[in-house]
C-alpha cells in the first residue's frame, strides 16, 4: 500500500511535464491587425443621435496552438469605448475562452484567457497593454442647418495596428 504522500510524489513528474508542454513561462501575446474606427452624430446643435464604436483584432499566443478572432461594439456617447465593457473572442472550443476590454481614452486594452492543457489542467493569464493607434478624425456640419435635418457627424478611423504584450 502506497502512502499519499508517495503518490503525490510519483505524480509530481506528471504534472511538471504536462506545464513544461504547455508554452513559455512568460507568454507573448500578439494582438493584429487592431482595426478601431467610430462615428456620432448630432441630429441639432445640442441632441446626439446615433453613434457606435467598432475594434476588432486576431489574437494569437505562444501559450495555445489557435488564432481567435476579437471584436467588440459599443454604443456609448461619442463611439467611446470604456474600461468596464466586456467583450468575448470567437473561441474555437468550448473550453477555451478569450475575453477583452478596451479604453479610448487610454487606449488600454486587456485580455483574458483561459485554456487547457495536459487534459485537467486549466490556465488562465490576464496581461495588459497600450496601444499606439494613428487615427484620423473628420467633422461635416451642415452650413445651413434648419430643423430636421442633420447638424454634423463626426468620424474617427484609424491604421490598422500591432501590439505584443509579454506577460
Amino acid at each position: 500500500m502506497h502512502s499519499p504522500k508517495s503518490i503525490f510524489l510519483a505524480a509530481f513528474p506528471l504534472l511538471s511535464a504536462v506545464a513544461a508542454e504547455c508554452g513559455s513561462r512568460y507568454p507573448v501575446f500578439t494582438l493584429e491587425p487592431i482595426n478601431l474606427s467610430s462615428y456620432y452624430t448630432y441630429t441639432t446643435p445640442s441632441a446626439s443621435g446615433p453613434k457606435e464604436g467598432h475594434i476588432s483584432f486576431s489574437l494569437k499566443s505562444d501559450q495555445f496552438g489557435y488564432v481567435t478572432e476579437c471584436a467588440g461594439t459599443t454604443v456609448m456617447p461619442l463611439g467611446q469605448f470604456y474600461g468596464f465593457q466586456i467583450f468575448e473572442c470567437a473561441n474555437s472550443k468550448p473550453w477555451e475562452k478569450s475575453s477583452f476590454s478596451f479604453d479610448s481614452y487610454s487606449k488600454a486594452i486587456t485580455v483574458n484567457t483561459t485554456w487547457t492543457c495536459g487534459g485537467d489542467v486549466v490556465y488562465s493569464t490576464s496581461v495588459s497593454g497600450t496601444t499606439n493607434l494613428e487615427c484620423e478624425t473628420n467633422t461635416w456640419q451642415n452650413p445651413d442647418w434648419q430643423s430636421g435635418e442633420l447638424y454634423s457627424n463626426t468620424s474617427t478611423t484609424c491604421a490598422p495596428g500591432a501590439l505584443v504584450i509579454r506577460a
